[in-house]
């Protein structure tokens, strides 16, 4: 490791999200492998594999409180000159697309996720800042081959 990058705060925060089964699932009476822990940021898969995030969001948890939690500070900090990404990243059907894009609630009816809400309030900061200019630069990549990995990147200059 470099000489000082140990004493540095590296500001990468990780987040857990676990979807909530869809129908299909629930025909075939399948059911959650992760527990999640009260008030923490901990999930136990199995009996005593322990695991702890910076964010643990349990399939109850809507998509609001996800963005509000997790990424709306990371837009907050684009207007004070900070980059940031959001990446999600796991096997098909973990329900990355439902976090990212927009998934069906419990209602059945669609939830508007991350990519959208940042869009949204990217666009609404923008409009509140009247007496700055903009350059905005998005880049959105979509990887699928076992898995797909999205990142989404925001820079404003």
């Amino acid at each position: 490791m470099p000489e000082g990058v140990g004493d540095q705060d590296i500001p990468v925060r990780v987040a857990l999200r676990c979807r909530p089964l869809v129908p299909k699932e629930k025909g075939e009476s399948c059911q959650m492998c992760v527990k999640f822990i009260p008030n923490e940021p901990q999930v136990v898969l199995g009996k005593n594999k322990a695991f702890t995030y910076d964010y643990a969001f349990g399939p109850d948890t809507v998509q609001e409180t996800v963005y509000t939690s997790a990424v709306a500070p990371l837009v907050e900090g684009i207007f004070k000159g900070y980059n940031a990404t959001v990446l999600a990243y796991g096997q098909t059907g973990s329900g990355k697309t439902f976090s990212m894009g927009s998934g069906y609630n419990l209602t059945g009816k669609v939830a508007m996720g991350i990519i959208p809400r940042v869009i949204k309030d990217l666009f609404d900061g923008i409009d509140k800042r009247t007496e700055t200019e903009f350059l905005l630069k998005c880049t959105y990549l979509e990887v699928r081959l076992v898995f797909i990995l999205y990142v989404i990147s925001f820079w404003v200059i």
